[in-house]
């Protein structure tokens, strides 16, 4: 059953960042949304000057119905089996029917399926038109993406896949890797160990699937009880960090998980890579691509009048002038609020390349006319190009009206070269969609750079690589090669997949164009002025081409009639025209197609003409459509171009054609031509059909005459719609060329209203010529009733008028039929022969009088006029003379018969006429000034008297608006703010006569800005209109005065010009200067550069200060400072000169004298006028005044010492507490941090002393201990730090190590004597003191028992080393007895005393034997000890190992005489031992004392007493520096 993610499932995954970190449960926060959004039961896994140019000729050529209303061609709806082979190449490998043959590096975890995808090898008998179908009839399976040349990817529950089996559409059904969905840059760095937190924190673009409508963001597809339902919007908030919605089903953000497996396995995911980076990629250009040629050659001038353009780039300097007011939108869509072109100006650049009109100096763009409407995409903070959806900016420029979009801009990634990326995908199938014109769609053109990283091939960047896109390179469009020279850095093709890329090249080298004034960073520009810079590049050569393709759409819609043309039609016809350059070698990975001619693409010269196609469409595989051609002439080129916007590919596909079409040319000798299939620049017979492009040519140079047939082909279709497609074809007789002469049915006129009989008629008649191609030596004849009288020869360009006059006198009274005849004896061969005649019926009047004036109509052309006059000429037309006469009858308005009332006077009104002759008289007709408005009559009658025939004749005054403007400003000279705006009124009245509008525009001068307030699309516009005024209506109207960036001097005059323009025809201008004076204006601002920290009282401080002229007048200043107590200066304090454009920096030194105060620190800038101050808060802290003196050592025997060297030498094995009293006489507390900085081999603490508050003492107490380890006299030491609040107070002791001779004897094993057998004992002794041992082993036992040790009876032994005594003892008494071991000199610790065991004796022989024993035996241990003493005193003299301090005492000696004995010697009693005497290297000398020293009470350094030879006792310690005079005994 279906599981529905929610926002709140996914917080609850999220949740569980409460017990570990949020980013370490990314990866289950994936898994869970994994298996909460697919289905149930899934296994988650594990020279400078122009170069010249041909004579402008102008070529015509007409738009025939049935080329462009009734098109010609024959279908064949003929289906055949598709022609493709039974695989699938994907981004990752081949799929046939044994399996996917990967051919690159993956990671092993990401070749998991997706469990949600299988794709399809469809069977060769079935088209994948119709396998589509199938698969989408299945409940809950969607159709993806075509992998060429058989795969479909389809999307469905896993139980769905399982309607596949058996169905005859399918070959072979395959898993899809994960891998698959996952970018190149990704899976590579996958690759190393540690990739996936590598990639942690990168920026990444997370895309999901399409449908035919664009990109979607939910997958919801169901299949009976299972379903798969997610929202990839969940998805981003789990997988990245700072996630931001680019388009729907688009985010990008920051890496957050290291599980890309699972991400990759979402069902909402359709790719994951990282964000793309995009970088921005004519006056000589107009002349390289012929447009001067086609510009002024038809009915109508091409300028791009009507055509709207799309412009994506940097951003846009709107009024920079050349746009006028063809800005119809500034849009930002990037979101950094921003539209400016702040940095290079590289956008402003590129749109005044495309519609420029060249008011600000003359380098006007292709298509001076067109519209814009302008997306900036550059990020002002940084000036780099973000990356919007190309989806999203091209549904909104075309919703705006946009009909070709430009785009100067690529990716910045060398890997993306060649690429077919997502971007590509979105021009694809948004062009493939807005150019199903059958659909009521209007077609769209987009265009790209081809980008700058040539001369190597395949460097074409993406997103250029896409199919429908026009691709550009660039050639040089100025100095010497222009334009046949291929720019270098022009990237070059082909795309991955082997397309034709660039598929044309325009001027790109050295375009000059606008610059964006506020622009910052035009450092690259090789020429520039104030208003132009120069800048070479693709970027420069594709808006080139988007206003060539802006001159052919126009072209289409308004010459041609041809509304709504495809942008593949746009895109045929300008690879129609397109200029091999150099080498006959097209098409090639330099220039594509060739370079932009628009000559060759509207107007080909050689009488070859064009004809197009684009609104046939072919639906599935086999069916075709046929053109024929009679080509009338031979020798003569004849040029096919198809081209169609073909279905999004697919970027896990290899190749990227969806719909293959083909184009296939049958000359009359029936040779076969395929597109594209090429040799020297020219089509070939040998070759196969083309499979990767969407665009086919074939070219022949030289046709045959007679009927050629031009077929289009659906070889291949993959898509799921028909597709539409364009063709565009040259040739001599291709299309027919005829003029169209006619007479303009209404141009007949007379100078008379009824001709007299006998009077002379001047007549005009105009004639046009309504075709396409010029009338050349045209007829043109008069005929009155039948009878030719008069007959001209006129040339005629298409589209153009020509007045014709002609002179006629009737000769007799009555109506007379006139006719002007075009073409009279029909020798030109027409479009239309019915419209070649003018037939007018004329009245001719008998002789009488006759009223005429030289101008009958007067128009009334001042407001101040009050009379008008006419000169009348009364004739009598009869032979005889004749009485007559002239009236005037009452004025009257036409439009109403209004009488104003004037008078009318004649200055004659009776006349004697002799036959013909004539009589001159004035009529003037007095009025008011400014009357009101409309044509008024004023009816006058010839009257013959002696006839009484009557002559009426009309005179006519015409009246217009007469406009009066007039203006009141209360002000004789504006004054104006140099920095801040200026807002005055004026009043505007208008004096006219009637309601009245005017146009108001503001000249201001260079560098300031006038603005409108209250009149304009909006505030501060230049101009505005009143709209209709009533007569003395007056308006207020207020004007904002800008001033410039930079400041003005105070005094300076400056005039704004008023200029109001009547909304009248002719338009009446009226213009006020209004002068302005920049008002005096003192101000500094002062500022402080550095920070201003809290101070110490007895600080020293640099006071860094910035003064700023901001006013427009120079200062002399002169610096004062007012400073709390105990503060000074220590530096001069000099005048300052600040001139009104300066900035100054000044340093004051501030310095305390300990008893500096807080307070308010101002530093005051004067001069006569005032003074400039700047205050700040002068903090300053009070503080400790720390002490720190030795107060005592003690021993753990209770011993005390006033000074650290103690009793002289420090022992070992025991604490040593030295104390210290911490004093404060400060005046804030001390809180201080013990620090204890110990040699190596030390241990020790301290404690710390707590607050120390002002005048209090307290003790630091440190526990010290010196390892037995320790080497004696070694003088480690040891420093006591204490810290805080920035004081810092410390103490170093340095300790002499005492000699600590120690034993320590462990018992190992004894074993008691027998009757046969010696008892044994075993001892492990160790030298546990810090001096070397070599003394006597004594062991004491009672009499009777003997004991031997095994080796020498000395011990010597280093410190830590450990000897093995192993004794044997027997017994002459038996029994038990004990037994101590000693060492001479040095105290032995441990298991020195054991237990002897021994069998006693039991007979009497034996117990007296036993006694003599003992007699003899004590004799002889007298006699040994006497011996060892002697010895030991012999052995003293040699050594020098300290004596123990007391003497062993002597053993008791039995005095009963011995038998059998020899004499014993006298004993010897040992001398007294002498005491140890400590020593320690001497700091003055560096010899060794023995005896008495003094130290150093600081460090304790040890010396030499005074007076000791061979050492000077130093004034100071060497180590400390402490006098000597502070020396202690030591």
């Amino acid at each position: 059953m279906a599981v529905q993610v929610t926002p709140s499932d996914i917080a609850v995954s999220r949740g569980l960042g409460h017990m570990t970190s949020s980013r370490a449960l990314r990866p289950v926060a994936l898994v869970l949304l994994l298996i909460l959004s697919t289905w149930s039961g899934l296994t988650v896994p594990q020279g400078d000057e122009p170069a010249g140019d041909d004579e402008w000729t102008p070529t015509f050529f007409e738009v025939q119905p049935d080329t462009y209303r009734s098109l010609a061609g024959t279908y064949d709806q003929r289906s055949v089996l598709d022609d493709r082979a039974p695989f699938a190449d994907s981004r990752l490998g081949r799929f046939s029917d044994e399996g996917l043959l990967i051919d690159r590096p993956l990671p092993e975890s990401l070749l998991i399926p997706r469990p949600d995808l299988r794709l399809v090898i469809v069977d060769l008998e079935m088209p994948l038109t119709v396998a589509r179908e199938e698969f989408a009839a299945v409940q809950g399976m969607a159709v993806r993406e075509f992998i060429a040349p058989s795969g479909l990817l389809l999307q469905a529950p896993p139980s769905a896949f399982a309607a596949l089996d058996g169905m005859t559409a399918v070959r072979s059904m395959h898993t899809v890797p994960a891998a698959m969905f996952l970018d190149d840059a990704l899976l590579d760095v996958l690759l190393l160990t540690g990739g996936e937190a590598a990639l942690q924190g990168t920026e990444i673009r997370l895309e999901g699937w399409r449908d035919v409508d664009g990109p979607i963001a939910v997958v919801h597809l169901n299949h009976g009880q299972h379903a798969i339902q997610q929202d990839l919007d969940e998805v981003a908030k789990v997988a990245l960090e700072g996630r931001e919605a680019v388009d729907v089903g688009r985010w990008r953000g920051d890496l957050a998980t290291t599980d890309l497996l699972t991400l990759a396995l979402q069902p909402s995911v359709m790719w994951l890579g990282p964000e793309p980076t995009f970088a921005i990629a004519n006056d000589q250009a107009r002349q390289h691509m012929r447009v001067s040629n086609v510009a002024n050659g038809f009915t109508t001038s091409l300028n791009g009048s009507g055509v709207i353009v799309a412009v994506a780039d940097s951003g846009l300097d709107a009024d920079h002038g050349d746009f006028g007011a063809r800005v119809l939108s500034n849009t930002d869509v990037v979101g950094d609020g921003s539209t400016a072109d702040r940095h290079s100006g590289h956008g402003t650049h590129v749109a005044c390349t495309v519609l420029g009109d060249g008011s600000r100096g003359g380098y006007a763009g292709v298509a001076p006319q067109a519209e814009l409407i302008f997306q900036a995409m550059e990020n002002d903070n940084n000036g780099q190009f973000l990356s919007p959806s190309l989806n999203y900016i091209l549904n909104q420029a075309y919703s705006q009206g946009a009909r070709i979009h430009t785009n100067s801009w690529g990716s910045s990634q060398v890997s993306d070269q060649g690429k077919y990326t997502s971007s590509a995908e979105d021009i694809d199938d948004r062009t493939a969609a807005y150019d199903r014109t059958h659909a009521n769609q209007e077609g769209l053109l987009v265009l790209f750079a081809a980008g700058n990283d040539g001369p190597g091939t395949g460097t074409v960047g993406a997103p250029s690589t896409a199919k429908n896109t026009l691709t550009v390179g660039n050639h040089q469009n100025r100095y010497s090669g222009a334009p046949d020279t291929m720019m270098s850095g022009s990237s070059r093709g082909p795309t991955d997949d082997g397309r034709i890329k660039p598929d044309v090249v325009a001027p790109g080298g050295y375009v000059r164009s606008c610059r964006a004034q506020e622009a910052g960073d035009t450092g690259s520009a090789s020429w520039s002025n104030q208003y132009y810079l120069e800048y070479t590049g693709t970027s420069m050569a594709t808006p080139n081409a988007a206003g060539a393709a802006a001159l052919v759409r126009e072209y289409l819609v308004e010459i041609a009639l041809r509304p709504e043309p495809q942008g593949a039609l746009v895109k045929a016809l300008l690879i129609l025209g397109a200029q091999d350059m150099g080498t006959r070698n097209i098409p090639n990975d330099d220039e594509g197609w060739g370079r932009v001619n628009l000559r060759d693409t509207l107007a080909p010269t050689g009488g070859r003409g064009i004809w197009v196609d684009d609104r046939s469409l072919l639906s599935s595989t086999g069916q075709s459509k046929t053109y024929v051609f009679n080509v009338s002439a031979s020798s003569s080129p004849f040029k096919v171009v198809l081209a169609w916007s073909d279905e999004r590919g697919s970027r896990v596909s290899s190749t990227q054609l969806v719909n293959d079409l083909d184009l296939e040319v049958t000359s009359p000798d029936g040779t076969t031509y395929l597109g594209n299939v090429f040799s020297n620049g020219r089509s070939i017979q040998a070759g196969s059909r083309d499979t990767l492009n969407n665009v086919e040519v074939v070219l022949i140079d030289a046709a045959q005459q007679g009927i050629w047939e031009v077929k289009v082909k659906d070889s291949n279709h993959a898509g799921s719609r028909s597709q539409p497609y364009s063709i565009a074809v040259s040739g001599q007789g291709v299309n027919d060329l005829r003029p169209d002469p006619l007479m303009v049915p209404t141009s007949f006129t007379m100078d008379v209203s009824i001709p007299q009989v006998g009077d002379p008629v001047s007549i005009t008649t105009e004639v046009m010529n309504m075709g396409n191609v010029k009338a050349e030596a045209i007829d043109v004849a008069f005929l009155v009733d039948g009878a030719e009288l008069d007959r001209t020869t006129v040339d005629l360009f298409p589209g153009s008028i020509r007045s014709l006059p002609w002179t006629w006198t009737p000769t007799v009274a009555g109506t007379s039929e006139v006719i002007v005849r075009v073409d009279p004896d029909d020798t030109v061969d027409e479009v239309q022969e019915n419209n070649n005649d003018l037939v007018t019926q004329v009245n001719v009047s008998a002789p009488g009088v006759k009223v005429s004036a030289v101008d009958p109509e007067l128009r009334l052309a001042s407001s101040t006029q009050t009379t008008s006059s006419w000169n009348i000429t009364l004739t009598n037309t009869a032979l005889l003379g004749t009485n007559a006469s002239l009236s005037a009858g009452v004025p009257v308005r036409t439009t109403d018969g209004f009488t104003p009332g004037w008078y009318v006077g004649l200055t004659l009104a009776n006349f004697t006429l002799e036959g013909r002759g004539e009589d001159y008289v004035t009529v003037t007709v007095v009025h008011q000034a400014r009357p009101e408005p409309g044509t008024y009559l004023i009816p006058l009658t010839g009257l013959d008297v002696d006839n009484g025939v009557s002559y009426p004749y009309n005179l006519s005054l015409v009246v217009p608006p007469l406009p009066e403007a007039r203006f009141t400003l209360d002000y004789s000279v504006v004054p104006v703010h140099p920095l801040n705006t200026t807002t005055f009124e004026f009043t505007l009245t208008n004096d006219g006569n009637g309601p009245i509008g005017y146009d108001l525009f503001l000249e201001s001068p260079t560098g300031w800005s006038a603005g409108f307030d209250n009149l304009g699309s909006e505030p501060g516009a230049s101009s505005g209109s009143t709209g209709l005024m009533d007569q003395h209506a007056a308006r207020a109207i207020n004007v904002t005065v800008v001033p410039p960036s930079i400041k003005t001097v105070a005094g300076a005059e400056r005039t704004v010009t008023l200029i109001a323009i009547s909304q009248t025809d002719p338009a009446v201008s009226t213009s006020l200067d209004i002068p302005m004076q920049v008002m005096s204006i003192r101000d500094v601002a002062i500022t402080l550069d550095s920070s201003l920290p809290t101070l110490r009282p007895d600080a020293t401080v640099g006071l860094f200060l910035s003064l700023e002229n901001r006013g427009n007048m120079d200062l002399d200043l002169t610096p004062s400072f007012q400073l709390p107590s105990g503060w000074s200066v220590s530096n001069a304090l000099e005048p300052i000169s600040l001139g009104w454009t300066d900035t100054v920096d000044v340093v004051y030194t501030l310095v305390g004298d300990g008893s500096g105060q807080s307070g308010t620190l101002e530093v005051r800038f004067s001069d006569a006028q005032g003074r400039f101050t700047w205050t700040s808060t002068l903090e300053v802290k009070q503080l400790p005044d720390p002490t720190l003196d030795f107060n005592r050592l003690l021993l753990e025997d209770g011993s005390e010492y006033t000074t650290p060297f103690g009793s002289g030498s420090h022992p070992t094995g025991e604490t040593l507490r030295f104390e210290w009293l911490v004093g404060n006489a400060g005046d804030a507390p001390w809180t201080p941090s013990v620090q204890l900085d110990l040699d190596p081999g030390l241990f020790g603490s301290c404690e710390a002393p707590g607050d120390v508050a002002k005048g209090e003492f307290r003790i630091v107490g440190c526990d010290v201990v010196l390892p037995p380890s320790l080497a004696a006299n070694t003088e480690p030491s040891f420093s006591i730090v204490l810290s805080g609040e920035g004081f810092e107070r410390r103490d170093e002791v340095t300790m002499l190590v005492a000699e600590d001779p120690r034993l320590d004897a462990r018992l190992d094993r004894i074993t008691e004597a027998t009757s046969s057998e010696a008892g044994t004992i075993t001892w492990s002794v160790t030298n546990t003191g810090n001096v070397a041992i070599d003394e006597r082993l004594v062991f004491d036992a009672v009499k009777g028992w003997e004991v031997d040790i095994d080796g020498a009876s000395t011990l010597t032994l280093e410190p830590g080393a450990t000897r093995v005594l192993r004794v044997s003892y027997t017994s002459t008494l038996g029994g038990e007895a004990p037994l101590t071991l000693e060492v001479n000199n040095v105290m032995l610790e441990g298991e020195t005393t054991v237990t002897l065991i021994s069998p006693r004796a039991v007979t009497d022989e034996g117990q007296g034997a036993g006694a003599l024993t003992v007699l003899v035996g004590a004799a002889v241990l007298l006699l040994v000890i006497a011996g060892v003493l002697v010895l030991r005193q012999v052995g003293s003299k040699k050594a020098e190992v300290p004596v123990p301090k007391m003497p062993l005492p002597m053993p008791a000696v039995a005095s009963a005489p011995v038998a059998v004995a020899p004499m014993p010697a006298p004993a010897v009693q040992p001398s007294p031992a002498p005491q140890a005497v400590t020593t320690a290297p001497c700091w003055a000398c560096r010899g060794t004392i023995s005896g008495p020293m003094l130290g150093c009470p600081s460090c304790g350094a040890r010396f030499h007493p005074p007076g000791t030879p061979g050492c000077h006792l130093p004034e100071t310690c060497p180590k400390c520096g402490t006098p000597k005079a502070q020396f202690l005994n030591a």
